[in-house]
């Protein structure tokens, strides 16, 4: 092929003749996220820059907004490059916290807002370590993010010298208008049931916010109330400096139990939207993006919120997710833009609430943070066509390292089971996952394989506080980041995703699961011989969740009652009672075996263990959870058979 001269992919680059030769010229964006914003939706300030339960705020009314928090944070104290940490859902000041902090040259540190554990003292203290080893100084949490995760820690805090947590209620930007389209929505998706909890709920969060206010020894400051009273604080906005750290995120699921901090730039974010400008993508100025995807991941708050508004996207608010409502959250909203996870948008095809629902309204539905199978992206396809969409399923490959997005399949280079292309200005090469040696391409053959590296402005220093958390190499003078998939790169370019060299999957909620981690973590238990975990599909949840398969050292027969009971203990001592896990990482099904299969070199079959089907023997651990809480867990064996498949 002409486009191939040396035969390496990092070299050659092919995927840049499907962009405009023009645009990989430009120059990229030097200048602060916020400034950046305004620029790009410069005549466009009367358009709608957030939706949230029907209350609109124009790009103007955001600025203003944005502005405000900025003097908030000025008045509390907030000073140049000293980190707030955020506990906060997708809510309209969790936007205008994100600008307004960096524009005064602070930084936000997201992370989960949602308890890890039932008992919430643990998780707590997991949000206190996360606290001191990433150096930040001020909180600001959602109320009852606060109450379950801040509160039962206050005593440290107050040692480590915070004196404020600022406290942000998700009803500080309705008006009546939203509060009622609130409650109708609650009824219309869960019931009167489930309103009448909520109700009470609500009560009782707003009574133990009163109390706390009273009682707390550390100052509680309501958010409305500290805009309120810094209303007239002079802010002096930072001018623009080149790698300065405007934002960490973190990974869910990574080398240690821990979620791993990752700090980005203004220069991280502004490259992010630059390439999504050339890279093809259907956004455009007024269309509506359902915002799912939460702060905490690159995902979301970068390829939604900031490259959302950048396109003068109406961002389309939604505060408490449950994969169930998807379907329902579509035909309310009716987004032209809609990102998120492939197992929702395959739930969509068994939605009753979509059997005969007009999707004309779809211009761009994207997946990210796994793989989609090939014959479940043509079906999917062709549910959108019959639900007059024209819009196919668009997808991609990347990393919170990487911002995000870093290849991207739409158009002509939009093949089932592709991740598509690298974006502009984005380079991937291929390396032998053993030797590290670069791959060429060889006379004779249209591919090669192997794991991926990849290069761009907008992968993260991975440096924080001079510490190595992601590690880069250099090939040829070029800096690239280590990806752990394996990969297929044909001639053009285009790329299809085989395996991950770790065996991890993404559950339903997009919270990545790294099998080994949960091994490790159940092997530590007494009495345990084995154990693999794989992935199998929850009907309920739409997604997949982890399944443990235990090998005991003592190979008798269990009776039922014993072997709820070695789960019980093996719940509560390996993973409620340890702050440096998450809930997320238990396994919903437990399974007692007294071998594994082995494949011909003698080493366990992982893949002849994950096709396999589910007997209806295995213990079952059930969570009551949403993307902020965490309910009860329930454990019981499976009484009745069901056959689990995942599609290989």
């Amino acid at each position: 092929m002409e486009n191939l001269k040396t035969g390496y992919p990092s070299k050659d680059q092919m995927w840049n003749q499907y962009y405009d030769e023009a645009f990989l010229k430009e120059e990229y964006p030097q200048m602060h996220i916020y400034d950046y914003l305004k620029k790009l939706n410069k005549g466009r300030e009367d358009l709608t820059a957030i939706s949230y339960f029907g209350k609109e705020v124009s790009f103007n009314q955001f600025y203003d907004n944005v502005d405000a928090a900025s003097k908030a944070l000025r008045g509390l104290g907030v000073d140049y490059q000293d980190r707030i940490m955020y506990l906060m859902p997708n809510i309209p000041e969790s936007a205008y916290l994100l600008y307004g902090t960096t524009q005064i040259g602070a930084v936000c540190d997201y992370v989960d807002p949602r308890p890890d554990s039932v008992d919430l003292k643990v998780s707590a203290k997991k949000i206190l370590s996360l606290f001191q080893e990433e150096k930040a100084k001020y909180l600001i949490a959602l109320d009852q993010c606060y109450l379950g995760m801040l509160k039962p820690i206050e005593n440290e805090l107050r040692e480590l010298g915070v004196e404020n947590i600022v406290v942000v209620s998700a009803s500080d930007s309705m008006n009546l208008k939203s509060k009622l389209n609130y409650l109708g929505e609650t009824v219309s998706f869960n019931g009167i049931k489930n309103l009448k909890i909520q109700l009470e709920k609500m009560k009782r969060i707003s009574a133990l916010m009163e109390e706390a206010k009273k009682t707390s020894k550390i100052n509680i400051v309501p958010y409305l109330q500290l805009v309120k009273d810094c209303n007239f604080t002079c802010i002096n906005p930072i001018e623009y400096q080149k790698d300065l750290l405007n934002l960490i995120v973190h990974t869910s699921g990574t080398s240690s139990p821990m979620p791993k901090p990752i700090p980005l730039t203004n220069d991280n974010l502004n490259a992010y939207v630059h390439q999504t400008m050339g890279a093809n993508m259907t956004m455009a100025p007024g269309d509506r993006a359902l915002q799912v995807l939460p702060y905490f991941a690159a995902y979301g708050v970068v390829d939604v919120v900031h490259a959302g508004l950048c396109h003068g996207n109406n961002l389309l608010q939604i505060p408490e997710f449950t994969p169930a409502n998807f379907g329902k959250l579509i035909l309310k909203y009716k987004p032209q833009t809609i990102i998120g996870a492939p197992t929702w948008f395959l739930a969509m095809m068994k939605d009753s609430s979509l059997k005969n629902a007009d999707l004309s309204f779809i211009k761009m539905i994207t997946y990210g943070g796994d793989s989609m199978d090939v014959e479940d992206e043509i079906n999917f396809n062709k549910f959108l066509e019959e639900h007059n969409c024209t819009a196919k399923i668009t997808k991609g490959h990347g990393m919170s390292e990487t911002c995000g997005c870093a290849s991207y399949a739409i158009s002509t280079y939009n093949e089932p089971g592709s991740i598509g292309i690298p974006m502009p200005n984005t380079i991937y090469a291929i390396i032998d996952p053993e030797t590290k040696k670069m791959i060429k391409f060889e006379d004779g053959k249209d591919y090669i394989e192997g794991e991926l590296l990849i290069s761009s402005r907008a992968v993260t220093s991975g440096k924080l506080d001079d510490k190595v958390i992601v590690p880069h190499v250099e090939y040829d003078g070029v800096d690239y980041i280590y990806t752990r998939d394996i990969v297929r790169m044909y001639k053009n370019g285009l790329m299809k995703f085989l395996t991950r060299s770790d065996r991890s999957f993404t559950r339903y909620d997009g919270f990545k699961i790294k099998p080994y981690e949960i091994e490790k973590i159940i092997k530590d238990y007494e009495g345990i011989k084995y154990c693999v975990v794989t992935p199998y599909q929850d009907e309920e949840k739409m997604g997949l969740m982890p399944m443990a398969h235990i090998v005991l050292d003592d190979d008798k027969e269990l009776t039922e009652e014993e072997r709820i009971s070695i789960v019980k203990d093996i719940i509560q001592k390996q993973f409620v009672n340890n702050s440096n896990v998450s809930t997320r990482q238990i396994p919903t099904r437990f399974k007692f075996r007294t071998e594994l299969p082995v494949s011909k070199n003698s080493k366990i079959d992982f893949n002849a263990i994950t096709k396999e089907e589910i007997s209806g023997d295995e213990i079952a651990v059930d969570m009551e959870e949403t993307n902020i809480s965490v309910g009860n867990i329930n454990i019981y064996q499976i009484k009745k058979p069901f056959v689990k498949k995942l599609g290989k």
